[in-house]
């Protein structure tokens, strides 16, 4: 599956959003540790040409924001604001985020190594610039 997000040439809007959302393997306590975690962490993005693997855009700084939900859930999304240069040239690009986690994170004698992590995990994320 891919997940396709479509832009125009030299535009800066819409912002490129991703939810982070707990996979159903995370019990109640380990959603408060993470959702503590990423106040505390860095996230960038990146994106490369597919035709020529050339980086567009790597490591750029990505912004953790809540999500406007009215549910009681707290929810968060991966926030990326366009430059001009990075939608200058028409293209399809493959995209990620990575979330460093730069602290161990541990509750209740259990902890939850550093690392980064890669997002999306499960399916590719397609930048078609128009």
């Amino acid at each position: 599956m891919t997940q396709r997000f479509f832009i125009n040439k030299g535009a800066v809007l819409p912002a490129l959003r991703m939810e982070l959302y707990l996979d159903g393997r995370n019990d109640f306590h380990k959603q408060l540790i993470i959702n503590n975690a990423l106040q505390n962490c860095t996230a960038t993005f990146s994106m490369k040409d597919i035709d020529t693997g050339i980086l567009k855009v790597s490591n750029a700084p990505v912004d953790i924001v809540l999500a406007d939900d009215c549910g009681c859930e707290e929810k968060y999304l991966l926030q990326y604001k366009w430059n001009p240069r990075d939608t200058k040239k028409e293209g399809t690009y493959k995209a990620w985020f990575e979330i460093d986690f730069s602290c161990n994170i541990s509750h209740e004698n259990i902890e939850y190594p550093n690392g980064k992590l890669i997002v999306p995990i499960q399916e590719d994320l397609i930048i078609d610039i128009k």
